[in-house]
């Protein structure tokens, strides 16, 4: 209750009651876990693998330290093993499972096929004899040859790349959801460590303080039980930590994939097919005269350029297809290490 002077005109006093309420607190992310909310700053040691304070809290939140008292380690201590439980039951499987979902949802690497479709492309183009053109006679018949099967492997490469193309503007965008889900469950479960470094540093506090107390010698045995249950937590803190991590390291992997994938497809569907369109358009006017006359420097020249530029962007991809395989291996790699680990904590201690 609180009182406020009155502006009411000939009113009696000068003074009325006003209803006043408590300061709303911010209540943590793991209040449907716990009914624990403080947030005293006791030990930033406690989490000694984070690479944020132990604990650090989040933004918005009220300290209500001066409301209520430190609660006493076995709470504590309580706490923060319903609060591991809780993560092996329900969280990590959640993380587990949209791991599961990432891995098999991964776009299939290229088919080994379009590689090869580049690189017998990239050999016909060096097997053309331009200068035969310009002989006539049989030395033509040989570039008509030569030159009838570089058109046909141009228009093999751009029908297969024109299919594979589509297919990744419709596999690509859905694997990408699962890794945004992938990134909200890991950070949800970085946030429950946070939240257990923090009791656990509680609980050392208070632990600390009842050793300097002088309590009898069976307190005494109860206090180094309770630290030895700390100690045990707290590794199973750390293991849920480094789970979070390797979550990370495999949404890294998964980002450097997308990222090589989308060099890979700017360079088949920017430069290739365009260069290809090239090459077959300087091409075609040379098939078509060599039949009946030799050709002039000035016409096979167009086309020999055509042809150096289309080889140079086909190594460049059949380059990047081997770093694309590379990534996809590291990727199912860091899948792999993230499922052992979760498997790890689920198993029943």
């Amino acid at each position: 209750m609180k009182f406020t002077r009155s502006a009411t005109p000939g009113a009696t006093s000068g003074y009325r009651m006003r209803e006043t309420h408590p300061t709303p607190y911010c209540m943590t992310d793991f209040q449907p876990e716990s009914s624990w909310i403080e947030s005293v700053d006791h030990s930033a040691s406690v989490f000694r693998e984070s690479d944020r304070p132990a604990l650090a809290e989040d933004e918005g939140t009220i300290t209500p330290a001066s409301v209520r008292s430190p609660r006493p380690a076995a709470a504590l201590a309580a706490d923060v093993h319903e609060l591991l439980e809780s993560m092996a039951r329900k969280r990590v499987p959640r993380l587990d499972a949209v791991r599961k979902r990432l891995q098999d949802s991964l776009p299939a690497l290229p088919s080994a096929s379009i590689e090869q479709t580049l690189q017998g492309l990239h050999d016909a183009i060096g097997a053309v004899d331009f200068m035969a053109g310009r002989s006539g006679g049989d030395r033509a018949g040989e570039f008509l040859r030569q030159g009838g099967a570089l058109a046909g492997a141009l228009r093999e490469l751009r029908a297969e790349l024109t299919t594979f193309l589509q297919r990744e503007t419709v596999g690509v965008p859905v694997t990408r959801f699962v890794w945004a889900d992938l990134v909200m469950e890991s950070a949800s479960l970085r946030k429950r460590v946070r939240q257990g470094a923090h009791w656990l540093a509680e609980m050392s506090h208070d632990l600390l303080t009842r050793r300097r107390g002088g309590h009898s010698e069976v307190a005494q045995l109860a206090i180094g039980e309770l630290a030895r249950r700390g100690m045990v937590m707290h590794e199973r803190l750390q293991e849920v930590h480094r789970l979070c991590g390797q979550a990370r390291a495999a949404h890294a992997a998964s980002e450097c994939l997308a990222a090589e994938r989308s060099a890979l497809d700017d360079t088949l569907h920017l430069r290739v097919l365009p260069a290809c369109g090239g090459l077959d358009d300087a091409l075609q006017p040379l098939l078509h005269a060599a039949g009946y006359r030799a050709l002039v420097p000035t016409e096979l020249i167009v086309a020999v350029e055509a042809g150096h530029a289309l080889r140079v962007v086909l190594t460049q991809a059949c380059a990047q297809f081997e770093r694309l395989r590379a990534v996809h291996e590291e990727l199912l790699a860091e899948l792999a290490v993230l499922e052992q680990k979760a498997l790890q904590l689920t198993r029943p201690q």
